[in-house]
C-alpha cells in the first residue's frame, strides 16, 4: 500500500532527527514560507537575539518589528528552547512542535512546562508541501494578531563597559572603550494583555480569531487585500477596548455573531469572483447544519426533495442552481437553529 505524505514525513522526521538534520530542513522551510507571504521582510536563522543562546528563526520587518520561532523536537531540551523563546524581545512567538505521531512525550512535555501556552505549529504543517498554503494562512494569522506578550525593555547584551548612553529620538548611540555603537531602532513597547474574571473565554477568543482568519481567507480569494489587521482595529473601535481579549463575555457572544454577519455578507462578492469556493462554502454551511442535526446524507436530499419544490429529485447537492443551493443552506440554518 502506498505510504500516505504524512507517513513518508514521520519516516523523514525520525531520520533527519538521528542525523541531526531536522533543524536545518525546518528553517529552510520556514524561511521559504515567509519570504512567500511577507515578501517585504527578511527572515535570518540563527540569530542571537537572546544572550547566551540563539533563536532558530528571527523575522524582521522595515518597521522594526520582529518574529521569533523556535523549533522544539527534543523533550529533553524544552526548558532551555523555551527561556530562548520567552526572553527573545519580538512582537510574535511562535513555537513549532515536533508532530505528535513522531513524539507523543514532546508536545505533553511543552504543555505541561507551559500550561498556559503559547501560539504554535506542528512541524508537518512547515515541512509538508501539501499543507504550504495552510501554513502560509496560519503565518499570516499569527503575525497579525494582537502579541500575547509586550517586548522587553531595552537591555545590554554586550559585555563591554558602557561609559554613557545618549538618547535620540530613534535609538541610542552607547559610548564605550572600543568606540561608538549606533542603534538607529526604535523600540516598540506594548502593553501586556492580563486575563481577569469578566473577560472572554480562550474558547471565544479562538472562535474570533478563526472566523476573522475566514474573513481575511474570503477576501484573498475573492482576488482583494486580506483584512486581517482590519477587523482586529473594526472590534476595539467597535467594543471600545484595547483588545479582543478584553471584551466581556456578553462582548464575546456579539462579537462573533457580528463576524459571522460579516462574513455572510461577503458571500455575493464571492460567487462573482470565485464561484467554486462560493460553493464550498455554501456545501460546508449545509453539512454543518446536518452534523449538528444529526443528519446523514440521505436525509439532506430527502429533505432537498420535499422542500425545494424539485421537479426531479436530487442524489447530490451538485445537481442545484445557486438559488435552490441558498435556500436549502437557508432552511436547514432555521431548522437547525429551532433544534437547538
Amino acid at each position: 500500500m502506498q505510504q500516505s505524505e504524512f507517513e513518508l514525513f514521520c519516516e523523514w522526521a525520525s531520520a533527519a532527527l538521528a542525523k541531526h538534520q531536522a533543524h536545518a530542513a525546518f528553517q529552510n522551510a520556514l524561511r521559504a514560507l515567509l519570504a512567500a507571504e511577507f515578501p517585504g521582510s527578511t527572515a535570518v536563522a540563527e540569530v542571537y537575539a537572546v544572550a547566551g543562546g540563539r533563536n532558530d528563526m528571527v523575522q524582521y520587518w522595515q518597521d522594526g518589528k520582529r518574529a521569533v520561532f523556535e523549533l522544539f523536537c527534543s523533550p529533553s531540551q524544552i526548558p532551555q528552547d523555551l527561556r530562548l523563546l520567552e526572553r527573545a524581545e519580538a512582537h510574535w512567538k511562535t513555537a513549532v512542535l515536533l508532530d505528535e505521531a513522531v513524539n507523543p512525550d514532546l508536545s505533553a512535555t511543552f504543555f505541561r512546562k507551559k500550561p498556559e501556552g503559547l501560539p504554535f505549529l506542528w512541524l508537518s504543517q512547515v515541512i509538508m508541501p501539501a499543507k504550504a498554503t495552510e501554513c502560509r494562512l496560519k503565518l499570516r494569522q499569527l503575525l497579525s494578531m494582537e502579541p500575547l506578550h509586550p517586548a522587553r525593555s531595552a537591555h545590554v547584551t554586550d559585555q563591554t563597559s558602557f561609559v554613557q548612553i545618549a538618547h535620540a529620538d530613534d535609538g541610542f548611540i552607547a559610548q564605550t572603550g572600543r568606540g561608538d555603537i549606533n542603534i538607529n531602532q526604535k523600540k516598540i513597547i506594548r502593553p501586556q494583555i492580563i486575563h481577569e474574571p469578566g473577560d472572554v473565554s480562550e474558547e471565544a477568543v479562538h472562535a474570533i480569531q478563526e472566523l476573522i482568519r475566514q474573513l481575511a481567507e474570503t477576501d484573498e480569494q475573492a482576488g482583494k487585500t486580506a483584512s486581517y489587521g482590519e477587523y482586529h482595529q473594526r472590534l476595539k473601535r467597535r467594543y471600545k477596548v484595547a483588545s479582543y481579549r478584553k471584551l466581556t463575555v456578553a462582548q464575546g457572544e456579539d462579537a462573533i455573531g457580528w463576524l459571522r454577519e460579516e462574513l455572510g455578507r461577503k458571500l455575493p462578492s464571492l460567487r462573482r469572483s470565485n464561484h467554486d469556493e462560493w460553493r464550498k462554502r455554501v456545501y460546508r454551511a449545509i453539512w454543518a447544519c446536518a452534523r449538528e442535526m444529526g443528519w446523514e446524507e440521505g436525509r439532506v436530499h430527502g429533505f432537498a426533495n420535499a422542500e425545494l419544490g424539485l421537479k426531479q429529485p436530487i442524489s447530490s447537492l451538485k445537481e442545484l442552481g445557486e438559488q435552490k443551493l441558498e435556500l436549502l443552506r437557508d432552511k436547514l440554518r432555521n431548522l437547525a437553529r429551532r433544534n437547538r
